[in-house]
Protein backbone atom coordinates (compact mmCIF):
# COMPACT_ATOMS: atom_id res chain seq x y z
CA UNK A 1 0.00 0.00 0.00
CA UNK A 2 1.13 3.49 -0.94
CA UNK A 3 2.11 6.09 1.75
CA UNK A 4 -0.59 8.65 1.24
CA UNK A 5 0.77 11.85 -0.36
CA UNK A 6 -1.57 14.01 2.13
CA UNK A 7 -2.76 14.93 5.94
CA UNK A 8 -6.03 16.00 6.84
CA UNK A 9 -6.29 19.50 7.80
CA UNK A 10 -8.12 20.29 11.01
CA UNK A 11 -12.04 20.71 10.95
CA UNK A 12 -11.51 24.42 12.78
CA UNK A 13 -9.39 24.79 8.93
CA UNK A 14 -11.47 23.37 6.78
CA UNK A 15 -14.18 25.91 8.63
CA UNK A 16 -12.40 28.52 8.23
CA UNK A 17 -11.78 28.01 4.32
CA UNK A 18 -16.00 28.01 3.95
CA UNK A 19 -16.59 31.23 5.79
CA UNK A 20 -13.93 32.75 3.25
CA UNK A 21 -15.04 31.22 0.13
CA UNK A 22 -18.71 32.36 1.50
CA UNK A 23 -17.33 35.94 1.79
CA UNK A 24 -15.69 36.34 -1.96
CA UNK A 25 -19.13 35.27 -2.83
CA UNK A 26 -21.59 37.89 -1.45
CA UNK A 27 -18.40 40.36 -1.94
CA UNK A 28 -18.05 40.00 -5.92
CA UNK A 29 -21.56 40.84 -6.23
CA UNK A 30 -20.66 44.52 -4.64
CA UNK A 31 -17.41 45.22 -5.98
CA UNK A 32 -17.98 47.95 -8.86
CA UNK A 33 -13.51 46.91 -10.25
CA UNK A 34 -11.85 44.76 -8.06
CA UNK A 35 -8.52 46.55 -6.12
CA UNK A 36 -10.30 49.73 -6.69
CA UNK A 37 -10.87 52.80 -4.74
CA UNK A 38 -13.91 55.26 -4.99
CA UNK A 39 -13.73 59.05 -6.37
CA UNK A 40 -15.82 61.94 -7.52
CA UNK A 41 -16.29 64.78 -9.27
CA UNK A 42 -18.67 67.40 -8.88
CA UNK A 43 -20.29 69.05 -12.21
CA UNK A 44 -22.20 71.88 -12.30
CA UNK A 45 -23.55 70.86 -8.77
CA UNK A 46 -24.19 67.52 -9.33
CA UNK A 47 -21.83 64.64 -7.69
CA UNK A 48 -20.21 61.41 -10.17
CA UNK A 49 -18.87 58.42 -8.66
CA UNK A 50 -15.64 56.27 -10.42
CA UNK A 51 -13.91 53.77 -9.46
CA UNK A 52 -10.07 54.27 -10.01
CA UNK A 53 -7.02 51.61 -9.94
CA UNK A 54 -3.45 51.79 -10.94
CA UNK A 55 -3.22 50.07 -14.61
CA UNK A 56 0.47 49.75 -16.03
CA UNK A 57 1.08 52.25 -13.74
CA UNK A 58 -1.54 54.93 -14.57
CA UNK A 59 -4.03 55.66 -13.19
CA UNK A 60 -7.36 54.56 -14.83
CA UNK A 61 -11.16 55.48 -13.82
CA UNK A 62 -14.67 53.56 -14.63
CA UNK A 63 -17.55 55.84 -14.47
CA UNK A 64 -19.90 54.42 -11.99
CA UNK A 65 -22.55 56.36 -11.99
CA UNK A 66 -24.44 60.04 -10.77
CA UNK A 67 -24.69 60.36 -7.30
CA UNK A 68 -28.23 58.27 -7.06
CA UNK A 69 -30.00 56.32 -4.46
CA UNK A 70 -29.31 53.24 -6.60
CA UNK A 71 -25.71 54.35 -7.18
CA UNK A 72 -25.41 54.80 -3.20
CA UNK A 73 -26.40 51.33 -2.57
CA UNK A 74 -23.90 49.74 -5.02
CA UNK A 75 -21.21 52.48 -3.00
CA UNK A 76 -22.26 51.18 0.34
CA UNK A 77 -22.15 47.40 -0.72
CA UNK A 78 -18.74 48.17 -1.74
CA UNK A 79 -17.78 49.48 1.21
CA UNK A 80 -18.90 47.10 3.28
CA UNK A 81 -16.72 45.02 1.19
CA UNK A 82 -13.92 46.69 1.36
CA UNK A 83 -14.03 46.47 5.12
CA UNK A 84 -14.56 42.56 4.59
CA UNK A 85 -11.32 42.49 2.74
CA UNK A 86 -9.46 42.84 6.34
CA UNK A 87 -12.08 40.20 7.69
CA UNK A 88 -10.32 37.64 4.66
CA UNK A 89 -7.08 38.56 5.02
CA UNK A 90 -7.38 37.25 8.51
CA UNK A 91 -9.46 34.16 7.61
CA UNK A 92 -6.28 33.66 5.02
CA UNK A 93 -3.85 33.73 7.91
CA UNK A 94 -5.76 31.60 10.17
CA UNK A 95 -6.20 28.71 7.47
CA UNK A 96 -2.52 28.99 6.53
CA UNK A 97 -2.01 28.65 10.50
CA UNK A 98 -4.17 25.79 10.55
CA UNK A 99 -1.68 23.74 7.73
CA UNK A 100 -3.72 24.35 4.59
CA UNK A 101 -2.14 25.55 1.57
CA UNK A 102 -1.70 29.43 0.74
CA UNK A 103 0.06 30.89 -2.89
CA UNK A 104 2.74 33.57 -2.42
CA UNK A 105 2.10 36.95 -2.22
CA UNK A 106 3.36 37.51 -6.22
CA UNK A 107 0.79 34.81 -6.97
CA UNK A 108 -2.13 36.18 -5.39
CA UNK A 109 -1.92 39.59 -6.92
CA UNK A 110 -1.62 38.08 -10.08
CA UNK A 111 -4.63 35.64 -9.48
CA UNK A 112 -6.23 39.00 -8.05
CA UNK A 113 -5.56 40.78 -11.10
CA UNK A 114 -7.20 38.40 -13.09
CA UNK A 115 -10.51 38.62 -11.69
CA UNK A 116 -12.07 40.07 -14.49
CA UNK A 117 -11.48 36.78 -16.56
CA UNK A 118 -12.50 34.25 -14.03
CA UNK A 119 -16.25 36.44 -14.17
CA UNK A 120 -16.48 35.35 -17.34
CA UNK A 121 -15.40 31.57 -16.93
CA UNK A 122 -11.80 31.59 -17.31
CA UNK A 123 -11.00 28.63 -15.29
CA UNK A 124 -7.79 27.93 -12.96
CA UNK A 125 -6.26 24.82 -14.13
CA UNK A 126 -2.77 23.22 -13.12
CA UNK A 127 -1.07 22.91 -9.83
CA UNK A 128 -2.90 26.06 -8.70
CA UNK A 129 -6.10 24.58 -9.10
CA UNK A 130 -5.24 21.28 -7.43
CA UNK A 131 -3.93 23.29 -4.56
CA UNK A 132 -7.21 24.87 -4.48
CA UNK A 133 -9.20 21.21 -4.46
CA UNK A 134 -6.87 19.85 -1.83
CA UNK A 135 -8.48 22.93 0.29
CA UNK A 136 -11.50 22.22 -0.68
CA UNK A 137 -11.64 18.95 0.33
CA UNK A 138 -9.87 19.33 3.70
CA UNK A 139 -6.41 18.24 3.08
CA UNK A 140 -2.95 19.41 2.59
CA UNK A 141 -0.90 18.08 -0.32
CA UNK A 142 2.58 17.21 -0.01
CA UNK A 143 4.43 19.83 -1.58
CA UNK A 144 6.63 18.07 -4.20
CA UNK A 145 2.80 17.79 -6.01
CA UNK A 146 1.45 20.84 -5.64
CA UNK A 147 4.49 23.30 -6.05
CA UNK A 148 4.68 26.11 -8.72
CA UNK A 149 4.72 29.87 -9.88
CA UNK A 150 3.04 29.29 -13.13
CA UNK A 151 -0.56 30.02 -13.63
CA UNK A 152 -2.93 28.37 -15.95
CA UNK A 153 -5.53 29.86 -17.37
CA UNK A 154 -8.47 27.84 -19.30
CA UNK A 155 -11.04 29.18 -21.33
CA UNK A 156 -13.04 27.86 -24.12
CA UNK A 157 -12.88 30.13 -27.21
CA UNK A 158 -16.48 28.71 -28.02
CA UNK A 159 -18.38 29.87 -25.03
CA UNK A 160 -15.86 32.91 -24.47
CA UNK A 161 -17.94 35.85 -26.30
CA UNK A 162 -21.23 34.45 -24.68
CA UNK A 163 -19.75 34.31 -21.62
CA UNK A 164 -18.76 37.50 -21.29
CA UNK A 165 -21.86 39.37 -21.13
CA UNK A 166 -23.28 42.35 -23.79
CA UNK A 167 -20.04 42.14 -25.45
CA UNK A 168 -17.89 43.00 -22.55
CA UNK A 169 -14.11 41.36 -22.92
CA UNK A 170 -11.76 41.03 -19.86
CA UNK A 171 -8.35 42.57 -21.25
CA UNK A 172 -6.07 40.24 -19.97
CA UNK A 173 -3.02 41.69 -20.98
CA UNK A 174 -4.51 45.31 -19.91
CA UNK A 175 -5.35 43.15 -16.15
CA UNK A 176 -1.71 41.92 -16.22
CA UNK A 177 -0.38 45.47 -16.91
CA UNK A 178 1.18 45.01 -20.06
CA UNK A 179 3.38 41.38 -19.36
CA UNK A 180 5.91 40.65 -20.98
CA UNK A 181 4.84 38.08 -23.96
CA UNK A 182 6.73 34.68 -24.31
CA UNK A 183 6.22 33.40 -27.87
CA UNK A 184 7.28 29.76 -29.16
CA UNK A 185 10.63 28.79 -29.67
CA UNK A 186 9.28 26.08 -32.21
CA UNK A 187 6.94 28.88 -33.36
CA UNK A 188 8.36 32.51 -33.24
CA UNK A 189 5.88 34.35 -35.79
CA UNK A 190 2.49 32.64 -33.50
CA UNK A 191 0.87 34.51 -31.40
CA UNK A 192 1.71 34.61 -27.73
CA UNK A 193 -0.01 32.73 -25.05
CA UNK A 194 2.03 33.09 -22.49
CA UNK A 195 3.12 35.70 -20.55
CA UNK A 196 5.76 36.75 -17.82
CA UNK A 197 4.21 39.92 -15.70
CA UNK A 198 6.29 42.45 -14.89
CA UNK A 199 8.36 43.09 -11.83
CA UNK A 200 7.56 39.20 -10.60
CA UNK A 201 8.50 35.26 -11.45
CA UNK A 202 4.96 34.64 -12.21
CA UNK A 203 3.88 33.47 -15.76
CA UNK A 204 0.72 32.97 -17.24
CA UNK A 205 -0.08 30.10 -19.68
CA UNK A 206 -3.35 30.38 -21.52
CA UNK A 207 -5.42 27.46 -22.81
CA UNK A 208 -8.18 26.14 -24.58
CA UNK A 209 -9.51 22.76 -25.84
CA UNK A 210 -8.69 21.40 -29.03
CA UNK A 211 -11.52 20.15 -30.96
CA UNK A 212 -11.56 18.36 -34.53
CA UNK A 213 -8.79 18.00 -36.69
CA UNK A 214 -4.74 18.56 -35.14
CA UNK A 215 -3.30 22.16 -34.58
CA UNK A 216 -0.53 23.59 -33.15
CA UNK A 217 -1.48 26.86 -34.12
CA UNK A 218 -2.84 29.19 -30.80
CA UNK A 219 -6.36 30.03 -30.75
CA UNK A 220 -7.97 33.75 -30.56
CA UNK A 221 -10.05 34.78 -27.97
CA UNK A 222 -11.30 38.27 -28.46
CA UNK A 223 -13.05 38.12 -25.23
CA UNK A 224 -9.59 37.93 -23.55
CA UNK A 225 -7.51 40.05 -25.88
CA UNK A 226 -5.57 37.11 -26.20
CA UNK A 227 -4.24 33.53 -27.94
CA UNK A 228 -4.55 30.57 -26.30
CA UNK A 229 -2.80 27.31 -26.92
CA UNK A 230 -5.11 24.75 -28.35
CA UNK A 231 -5.32 21.26 -26.00
CA UNK A 232 -7.14 17.70 -26.80
CA UNK A 233 -8.98 16.67 -23.61
CA UNK A 234 -9.20 20.18 -22.08
CA UNK A 235 -13.47 20.44 -23.16
CA UNK A 236 -13.94 17.30 -20.70
CA UNK A 237 -11.95 19.31 -18.04
CA UNK A 238 -13.43 22.77 -17.96
CA UNK A 239 -17.06 21.74 -18.99
CA UNK A 240 -17.97 21.44 -15.16
CA UNK A 241 -16.40 23.66 -13.10
CA UNK A 242 -16.98 25.38 -9.18
CA UNK A 243 -15.82 28.48 -6.82
CA UNK A 244 -13.06 27.88 -5.00
CA UNK A 245 -10.99 30.40 -3.09
CA UNK A 246 -7.40 31.04 -3.64
CA UNK A 247 -5.32 31.32 -0.26
CA UNK A 248 -3.65 34.32 -0.55
CA UNK A 249 -3.65 38.14 0.58
CA UNK A 250 -7.75 38.44 0.88
CA UNK A 251 -8.58 35.56 -0.92
CA UNK A 252 -8.90 35.49 -4.69
CA UNK A 253 -12.59 33.99 -6.14
CA UNK A 254 -11.63 31.46 -9.12
CA UNK A 255 -13.24 28.97 -11.17
CA UNK A 256 -11.95 25.51 -10.51
CA UNK A 257 -12.62 22.33 -12.24
CA UNK A 258 -14.84 19.60 -10.70
CA UNK A 259 -12.13 17.30 -8.37
CA UNK A 260 -13.04 13.85 -10.14
CA UNK A 261 -12.69 15.51 -13.87
CA UNK A 262 -9.52 16.88 -12.80
CA UNK A 263 -8.23 13.61 -11.59
CA UNK A 264 -8.79 11.48 -14.25
CA UNK A 265 -8.03 14.26 -16.72
CA UNK A 266 -4.75 14.22 -15.01
CA UNK A 267 -4.70 10.06 -16.01
CA UNK A 268 -5.49 11.16 -19.49
CA UNK A 269 -2.90 14.17 -19.92
CA UNK A 270 -0.24 11.67 -18.02
CA UNK A 271 -1.29 9.07 -20.76
CA UNK A 272 -0.46 10.93 -23.60
CA UNK A 273 3.07 12.61 -22.72
CA UNK A 274 6.20 11.40 -25.05
CA UNK A 275 9.81 10.19 -23.64
CA UNK A 276 11.30 14.13 -23.06
CA UNK A 277 7.53 14.44 -20.75
CA UNK A 278 7.94 11.54 -18.36
CA UNK A 279 9.11 14.19 -14.99
CA UNK A 280 5.64 15.94 -15.94
CA UNK A 281 3.40 12.59 -16.43
CA UNK A 282 4.94 11.29 -12.58
CA UNK A 283 3.71 14.84 -11.29
CA UNK A 284 0.25 14.16 -13.31
CA UNK A 285 -0.23 10.44 -11.71
CA UNK A 286 0.96 11.51 -8.07
CA UNK A 287 -1.76 14.18 -8.60
CA UNK A 288 -4.27 12.07 -9.69
CA UNK A 289 -3.75 9.26 -7.63
CA UNK A 290 -3.64 11.53 -4.16
CA UNK A 291 -6.79 13.44 -5.64
CA UNK A 292 -8.44 10.13 -6.11
CA UNK A 293 -7.88 8.30 -2.30
CA UNK A 294 -9.41 11.65 -0.89
CA UNK A 295 -12.54 11.20 -3.16
CA UNK A 296 -12.67 7.34 -2.38
CA UNK A 297 -12.75 8.24 1.06
CA UNK A 298 -15.21 11.29 1.03
CA UNK A 299 -16.83 11.54 -2.23
CA UNK A 300 -17.23 8.84 -3.96
CA UNK A 301 -20.19 9.74 -5.91
CA UNK A 302 -17.70 12.49 -7.45
CA UNK A 303 -15.40 9.61 -9.65
CA UNK A 304 -18.63 8.38 -10.71
CA UNK A 305 -20.07 11.20 -12.13
CA UNK A 306 -16.41 11.43 -13.85
CA UNK A 307 -16.28 8.35 -15.06
CA UNK A 308 -19.55 8.07 -16.99
CA UNK A 309 -18.71 11.52 -18.45
CA UNK A 310 -15.60 10.69 -19.35
CA UNK A 311 -17.50 7.57 -21.31
CA UNK A 312 -19.66 9.95 -23.40
CA UNK A 313 -16.47 10.85 -25.02
CA UNK A 314 -15.78 8.24 -26.60
CA UNK A 315 -13.53 4.62 -25.78
CA UNK A 316 -9.98 6.42 -26.88
CA UNK A 317 -10.21 8.89 -23.70
CA UNK A 318 -11.43 6.05 -21.48
CA UNK A 319 -8.47 4.17 -22.73
CA UNK A 320 -5.78 6.76 -22.16
CA UNK A 321 -7.08 6.71 -18.30
CA UNK A 322 -7.15 3.18 -17.96
CA UNK A 323 -3.26 2.94 -19.59
CA UNK A 324 -2.40 5.30 -16.63
CA UNK A 325 -3.67 3.37 -13.91
CA UNK A 326 -1.16 0.32 -15.08
CA UNK A 327 1.39 2.08 -13.36
CA UNK A 328 -0.30 3.04 -10.06
CA UNK A 329 -1.02 1.55 -6.69
CA UNK A 330 -2.87 -2.29 -7.20
CA UNK A 331 -4.82 -1.30 -4.10
CA UNK A 332 -5.67 2.13 -5.29
CA UNK A 333 -6.62 0.71 -8.97
CA UNK A 334 -8.44 -2.50 -7.29
CA UNK A 335 -10.78 0.39 -5.07
CA UNK A 336 -11.49 2.31 -8.18
CA UNK A 337 -12.35 -0.54 -10.00
CA UNK A 338 -15.58 -1.14 -7.50
CA UNK A 339 -16.57 2.35 -9.01
CA UNK A 340 -16.35 1.57 -12.25
CA UNK A 341 -12.81 3.22 -13.59
CA UNK A 342 -10.05 0.96 -14.75
CA UNK A 343 -12.49 -1.60 -16.07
Amino acid sequence: MAVAGFSKLPLVTQTVYARLLDLLLTAEAGVPVSGASLVSKTIRGRRYWYAQRREGGKKVQRYIGSETPEVEALLERWRQARSEAASRAELVAMARAGGATVVGAAEAQVLERLSPVFRIGGVLVGSHAFAVLGNMLGVRWQEAIVRTEDVDIAHDHRIAVALAGEGQPADMRKALGDPLPRFSALNPTYPATGFRVRGTDVEVEVLTPLVGRERSRPIQIPALGVAATPLRFLDYLIEETQPGAVLGGSGVLVNVPRPGRFALHKLIVAARRGPSGMPKAAKDRAQASELLRVLLSELPGEITLARKALSRHGKAWVSAARSSLKRMDADLVADLRHLGVGG
